[in-house]
């Protein structure tokens, strides 16, 4: 049988997607890709925003429209915040929400045997445990990603994800060790930490920085560890010194500000001021000289007015953070914050976003000139190039009439829109 996945929404959906289409592959079925004919159609979901929502339901409906003799699954964010009538509306044979995930082959196997409608959307206030999901083999062979933990208790006024995930849950840190094992046997010179509130892991008994001393100890010295995204209030003197003195322990945080405005970030409901954001960030660079930090940034947000804007922008061009994942503010129907008035003009919010992109084009490039030598793990060949990432996760291309693979250390001859290149003639030893 083939299957096809459409995935909406963040990285934690991108691994829950692979992990989906791992388990059926598994069992002898075949992926296609959306276009193709298929018997089976997962659309694992995002609600993050009203356009995540309504992107999710047109993607439904496309899937639906392309196979409409297919099992349908709907599966993730926005069926757990939808209502019951809407879910029923979305006339899915296969419903899950963010409890179950891990048994989708199963209820997978039973809609088709039954030939009936199954929904499974729990309230998230039953979310206790941590659903183990692991991914053994990752399509570049080189970068594997590790979902270590899932929920928000943080309650950010525009944020839906804590009434779609749930709260805070870990997953065990021995299997944590156990499948960063068993990735490594695998070929995986790196790991990515992944989840919804990656520097809130906690097992009862091991705090982030606990379960990466215990990862670093319990894998080959070849394999690096890398953290996704984790809040400055995480930040921990602990981790800290880790990535200071362990040089498997990739020296780049990115950690999301949303907004360099005190007067915005509270109406944000973020639990640190600029000051604050600024002082940590200054620890961390004198501990640690050669980490690059990277950072999300909401523009538009509501009531943001153009001083605002502009404390936020001076901010971020002081705080010379190495690279911005810029987003314009979009309502969620139903967050404290879409209650509020004083939305700001889309043409206003899109100038804002063009300006944070630009900056941060500037700022990228600035931190990229401080390294050289680099050091680059390939992950792929592609037009000629070999392609990979810094240590400091800033992207590079390498020619070569040789097979590069693996961690290599090269001096760049070039910078082009926020890309190394180089030769491979030029690698140091």
């Amino acid at each position: 049988m083939k299957f096809s996945i459409i995935t909406l929404g963040c990285k934690v959906n991108a691994y829950e997607s692979q992990y989906y289409a791992s388990q059926l592959e598994e069992l002898g079925y075949e992926q296609v890709s959306p276009e193709q004919p298929c018997d089976i159609c997962i659309i694992n979901t995002c609600t993050v925003t009203n356009t995540a929502a309504s992107k999710s339901r047109q993607k439904i409906h496309y899937a639906k429209r392309m196979n409409p003799n297919a099992l349908c699954v709907v599966v993730g964010c926005f069926v757990q915040f939808a209502k019951e009538e809407e879910r029923k509306a979305l006339n899915a044979d296969l419903v899950i929400g963010a409890k179950q995930k891990n048994e989708l082959v199963n209820l997978i196997q039973q809609a088709l045997k039954e030939h009936e409608k199954i929904d499974v959307v729990h309230d998230v206030n039953q979310f206790k445990d941590f659903e183990a999901m692991p991914v053994h083999c990752f399509e570049s062979m080189h970068r594997a990603f590790l979902k270590v933990q899932d929920g928000c208790n943080q309650f950010c006024s525009y944020c839906a994800i804590p009434f779609a995930r749930g709260r805070e849950r870990s997953l065990n840190h021995k299997q944590v060790i156990q499948i960063a094992r068993d990735l490594c046997d695998r070929g995986h010179s790196e790991i990515v930490l992944t989840g919804i509130h990656t520097g809130r892991y906690f097992d009862g008994e091991y705090h982030l920085a606990d379960l990466l001393k215990d990862l670093l100890v319990n894998t080959p010295e070849h394999v690096y560890y890398r953290i996704s995204s984790i809040e400055i209030t995480e930040v921990t003197d602990e981790l800290i010194a880790l990535m200071k003195e362990n040089p498997r322990m990739c020296h780049h945080l990115h950690i999301p500000i949303q907004s360099a405005c005190n007067e915005t970030l509270q109406r944000m409901n973020r639990p640190y001021t600029i000051e604050e954001f600024k002082e940590k960030i200054d620890y961390i660079r004198s501990c640690i000289p050669d980490i690059s930090i990277s950072t999300d940034v909401i523009a538009g947000f509501v009531q943001e007015s153009d001083e605002e804007f502009e404390t936020t922008y001076q901010n971020l061009k002081d705080l010379e953070l190495s690279f911005f994942h810029v987003f314009p503010y979009s309502k969620r129907n139903g967050t404290k914050a879409s209650f509020l008035k004083g939305e700001i003009n889309g043409k206003v919010a899109k100038d804002r976003v063009a300006r944070l992109i630009e900056l941060s084009n500037v700022c990228r490039e600035k931190d990229m000139h401080r390294f050289n030598p680099i050091q680059v793990l390939i992950e792929r060949k592609q037009d000629g190039y070999y392609m990979g990432y810094t240590n400091q996760y800033h992207p590079c291309k390498i020619l070569s009439d040789e097979p590069l693979s693996g961690r290599i250390t090269i001096e760049w001859d070039r910078i082009e829109e926020g890309t190394y290149y180089g030769k491979k003639d030029v690698v140091c030893d």
